[in-house]
């Protein structure tokens, strides 16, 4: 690539690298593909929004520094981007050009290697079973020769044992099996009887120390499972109980027997409290002593106890002597207490803090009265309802755990992650830089990263699917803003802007963003009105084939409100969309269109097809196909008479599914159109998976035809790409005399746009096909 840009700037011809960038695009593991200038600018690119732009603001991963050392030292710099799983390459390109700005070009290529770290991961994961196959194998084998070869000589001696422990209970120092001992088949079992001998010994003239620790013992009775302590005020030893012990793991020789071993234990936290809780109860400041502290385990960890006690003997003069107490284990009940607090301020599926502890946060920013810049992003899942839907709930869980660890894992510890709902997320953003301006930067350059950390493909059960943001943010600039629910009712709003614009994008909120959430309030209230007010109707646009006769038509809807006048479909579509209304709306389409394709043939007026946009929301309900039939057979209407068209974002769902749906309908007889393709879905690999016939190019391409190279190449590239996979291209947005010949020079099959007729009323579309001539075609002024 370094040879051709050179050698094509040698001679000027930016076509050529045009052609090489978007031939090399074709990769679709290719993420970032540029030539750049020295300051940073985009001069080439594989995306054409990128062009004229700073690629520090546009191209993730992209690092100045590395571009402008690869540039002095006129060398190749590669480097690996753990965050974005990809590579990232600088190469520089030779001065050919005597223009300063030229000086210092360089190639910058961004691979994703994701899919080959997968697969490394899964080799890794197949060697380990194996290797823990083999393993179990073999504990399996030392467990048998263990059982044989020890366990059951040892299982003989314990019975054997048992029999010596009978004899000691007896308490009796001589008891008669001393003299006539019994026979034993293994000399460990001798060994054992011996010791058993001796301990009879020391059993017996330990009875009297035992009368001494009566009153231990007695206490221990009331309450059992509890460690004992005696401390002795005027020795200064304290009594450890085998249980006190025992709680912390310790056996009954390994801790001394001293006030200093309780204190050492305590936790450096709980250390103050419980020692004046002590000293309290001494002076008799306090009735009783209680405390609830830790202590360290044998193990390194600390356990909660409860520590009570109490003056049980005092001297001649009522000086305190003596103190007993016991140690109680309580760390489930802390623990439960502590999971209990867990759970009242965290989500329980992502384990994310809740609204609760945003607003907590949130009010911790306003009482600290000290001068901030902070952003409050909020993040919501474009069709995850439909993702939920059509694969299910435990799909949809998978995927917000999923979202939670990418957003926990790109933002530092500066930063706040909530799940504020259902599929909506929370980040605010401390510690901005304190000048205004670049903290607002700041937060531009993370939304665009935040839609791009959960824009990237996920893979849940072997799934592949992708699924884009439409992030809302506030900024927060002063303590004394802090409104913690008027903050997030802000990003609420500029979120739902975005999702009226066409979701995938962000926001940041403006304080006139309020008047425009009340209009688009007030429209979504009047739309629930308006299929029973006969406001809607719907308008039919020709679509013709290279001879200009009209082969089929798309339905479009229209709604005349009566004081709002013609309300644009691109207003309250989304708005429908977004509040469930789309279904209804689709339903009364689907009944209307039927109606019309009837009236058409029985009037005998000739055409193929009327094809009816359907929702993503719509199609991915799961008797989709079924009700669609089941309603054009009870309305007459043949199935090969519609043709369904969908979005790039019908098939965001489980492929599998979709593929099913789509079966079914072209079993009956119903084509399928890819609508405004290009400009959703971000993976071509749907294409030769689903039963589909024919692809829309979108409007937006069709418009920059002849604008350059390579906006001609890019339809000429769409156009090969659907005939090499049989399917037919239908041109929207058609409007010049320039882009209809271009079309036909690259053999587009249909075509639609005002150079051929704008939307029309039923009547209006029946006078149109009858007056189109068969064959010639000119320019509708």
């Amino acid at each position: 690539m370094q040879y051709i840009v050179e050698s094509a700037l040698v001679v000027q011809d930016t076509r050529r690298i045009e052609q090489e960038i978007s031939l090399a695009a074709t990769d679709l593991d290719v993420m970032v593909f540029t030539v750049l200038y020295q300051d940073s600018e985009i001069r080439f690119a594989n995306h054409l929004v990128w062009r004229g732009s700073q690629a520090n603001y546009v191209i993730d991963g992209y690092e100045p520094s590395v571009h402008s050392k690869a540039t002095q030292a006129d060398t190749l710099a590669i480097q690996f981007n753990p965050a974005r799983l990809s590579t990232q390459a600088y190469q520089p390109i030779k001065n050919v050009t005597s223009l300063e700005k030229d000086q210092g070009n360089i190639i910058y290529l961004e691979y994703d290697v994701s899919p080959l770290l997968a697969e490394v991961k899964k080799a890794t994961f197949q060697r380990a079973v194996r290797s823990w196959s083999m393993s179990l194998l073999g504990l399996i084998i030392f467990l048998i020769f263990l059982h044989f070869y020890l366990m059951r000589p040892l299982r003989l001696m314990a019975q054997q044992a048992n029999k010596a422990n009978d004899v000691v209970k007896n308490n009796d120092p001589f008891p008669k099996w001393k003299s006539s001992p019994a026979y034993v088949a293994f000399s460990e079992l001798e060994a054992i009887r011996n010791h058993l001998i001796n301990f009879s010994d020391k059993l017996y003239h330990s009875e009297r120390k035992l009368k001494d620790s009566q009153q231990r013992w007695l206490f221990a009775i009331e309450v059992s499972r509890n460690g004992i302590w005696d401390w002795n005020f005027a020795t200064g030893e304290v009594f450890l109980s085998d249980r006190w012990k025992e709680m912390l793991g310790y056996s009954e020789d390994e801790l001394a027997s001293e006030l200093s071993t309780w204190v050492d234990l305590l936790h450096p936290e709980d250390k103050q409290d419980a020692l004046l809780a002590l000293n309290q109860y001494l002076n008799n400041e306090l009735d009783e002593f209680e405390s609830v502290h830790r202590l360290q385990h044998k193990l390194g960890h600390y356990i909660w106890v409860l520590d009570r006690g109490m003056i049980v003997e005092w001297d001649d003069k009522g000086k305190a002597t003596r103190m007993i107490g016991t140690h109680a284990d309580v760390s489930s009940d802390v623990r439960n207490k502590q999971v209990i607090l867990h759970q009242a301020k965290h989500d329980l599926l992502t384990d994310l803090p809740n609204r609760s502890s945003l607003l907590d946060a949130l009010y911790s920013l306003k009482e600290s009265k000290q001068e901030i810049s902070a952003g409050l992003f909020l993040i919501d899942l474009d069709y995850f309802k439909m993702i939920n839907d059509a694969l299910g709930h435990h799909y949809g869980d998978r995927l917000l755990i999923q979202v939670a660890a990418r957003l926990s894992s790109f933002f530092s510890n500066n930063s706040l992650i909530v799940r504020l709902a259902a599929d909506e997320f929370v980040v605010l953003a401390k510690n901005l830089p304190e000048d205004q301006s670049s903290a607002k930067r700041k937060i531009h350059a993370l939304a665009s990263q935040v839609r791009q950390v959960i824009g990237r493909n996920f893979n849940i059960n072997n799934h592949k699917f992708s699924v884009s943001a439409s992030v809302g943010v506030c900024f927060i600039d002063s303590p004394i803003n802090i409104d913690p629910e008027q903050l997030l009712k802000q990003a609420d709003v500029a979120m739902h802007q975005v999702k009226e614009r066409g979701r995938d994008g962000y926001l940041l909120y403006s304080a006139e963003m309020e008047e425009v959430a009340q209009h688009s309030l007030f429209i979504q209230s009047e739309l629930r009105g308006a299929i029973a007010a006969n406001q809607l109707s719907l308008v039919y646009q020709p679509i013709v084939d290279s001879r200009g006769q009209v082969v089929c038509a798309e339905a479009l809807l229209r709604w005349n409100h009566p004081q709002m006048g013609n309300v644009s479909p691109s207003t309250f579509i989304p708005l429908a969309e977004g509040s469930g209304l789309i279904e209804d709306l689709g339903e009364w389409v689907l009944l209307e269109a039927c109606d019309f394709i009837n009236k058409l043939h029985g009037n005998g007026v000739p055409l193929d097809a009327v094809a009816i946009n359907v929702s993503a929301r719509q199609f991915n309900q799961g008797a989709f196909a079924e009700d669609l039939l089941r309603v054009i057979e009870r309305l007459g209407v043949k199935s090969n008479a519609i043709e369904l068209e969908l979005t790039e974002y019908a098939l965001l769902s489980n492929l599998d599914v979709v593929k099913q749906a789509m079966e079914k309908l072209r079993s009956a007889g119903i084509s399928i159109a890819i609508d405004d393709f290009g400009t959703g879905y971000s993976s071509l690999s749907y294409l030769q998976s689903i039963p589909l016939a024919r692809l829309k190019l979108d409007a937006i391409f069709v418009s920059k035809i002849g604008v350059n190279e390579s906006s001609n190449a890019i339809v000429k590239a769409i156009i090969d790409m659907a005939h090499g996979l049989n399917l037919k291209v239908v041109a929207e947005g058609v409007e010049t005399q320039a882009q209809y010949d271009f079309l036909l020079q690259q053999r587009c099959d249909l075509f639609q746009g005002y150079l051929f007729s704008r939307p029309l009323k039923e009547a209006d579309f029946v006078n149109y096909i009858e007056s189109v001539p068969v064959k010639g075609l000119k320019s509708v002024s």
